[in-house]
């Protein structure tokens, strides 16, 4: 019985097929192809829906896949992007302080082949973390001709003196220090007087006589005296004039030729005794 009614079942689903097949063809060899006929106007309207709708879930998940994958593209290049800025930015910073230290003895170079003495080259090692006393220690010591008293200058000025020497580096007293003391002459009149550290950026100028015409913007040269600075090297500029009353002689603020605080090369002058 149950294999009979199966049977029945089979029967009709495959006349039905068959009479769907026979009506669409009948529609399709008509004389306008165009025309699909009653039943396939049915067939489309249930098809089209759901065939649009699977059109548009296919183009939001193609749509939503090229998305992601756009993503992790612009990620890979945005973090390849910003490692090259790093390394350019390196780079730059690089050159520019090669750039710097290029310029820097490139003027110390000019100014030694000036000079008339022997001088020898040192960088800064270390600078003295004390609020008092401003020193400084470099490279270069005794095996490189270096003594005590020998003068440090710059190619912009006086920087200060040799006190201590060890084998392969020395400790230079710099002119701002107040253990400091330079004889010194206004270039513009050879007025005499000494410039003394004052454990700050501002140096101080002593002794000048009251009749000297000593003006703002005076330049300051080491006079030679005493044997340790040789004579003619730029010590600061006079920021301003002070004439206390009754006074026996002048003072002025100095503005130092050598920006001390911020030295990286220097040049000892040796042999000089």
């Amino acid at each position: 019985m149950i294999a009979t009614g199966s049977r029945r079942t089979v029967g009709v689903l495959l006349v039905l097929l068959l009479a769907v097949i026979v009506t669409l063809t009948g529609q399709v060899r008509s004389t306008d192809r165009r025309q699909v006929g009653p039943l396939g106007h049915l067939l489309l309207s249930w098809l089209t829906p759901v065939q649009l709708g699977m059109n548009h879930a296919a183009d939001t998940v193609i749509g939503w896949w090229r998305g992601l994958n756009e993503i992790g593209q612009l990620r890979l290049e945005n973090a390849r992007l910003r490692a090259e800025v790093e390394r350019l930015t390196r780079d730059v910073a690089t050159l520019q302080e090669a750039a710097a230290e290029n310029a820097r003895l490139r003027r110390l170079v000019e100014f030694r082949a000036q000079t008339a003495v022997s001088t020898v080259a040192a960088r800064v090692a270390m600078r003295d973390p004390s609020r008092w006393f401003t020193t400084m220690t470099i490279d270069r010591g005794a095996r490189d001709g270096v003594r005590t008293r020998d003068a440090v200058v710059t190619a912009d000025g006086l920087v200060g003196r040799v006190m201590e020497v060890y084998p392969t580096a020395a400790r230079v007293l710099l002119i701002s220090d107040p253990r400091s003391a330079v004889g010194v002459l206004v270039q513009s009149t050879r007025d005499a007087g000494v410039v003394e550290g004052q454990g700050r950026d501002v140096l101080r100028l002593r002794y000048v006589s009251r009749e000297s015409s000593l003006r703002p913007g005076d330049v300051l040269i080491t006079s030679g005296l005493g044997g340790v600075f040789p004579r003619g090297i730029r010590v600061g500029t006079v920021r301003a004039v002070l004439r206390p009353p009754g006074a026996l002689f002048q003072e002025a603020e100095v503005v130092p030729a050598a920006t001390v605080g911020r030295l990286e090369e220097v040049l000892v002058i040796v042999g000089r005794r």
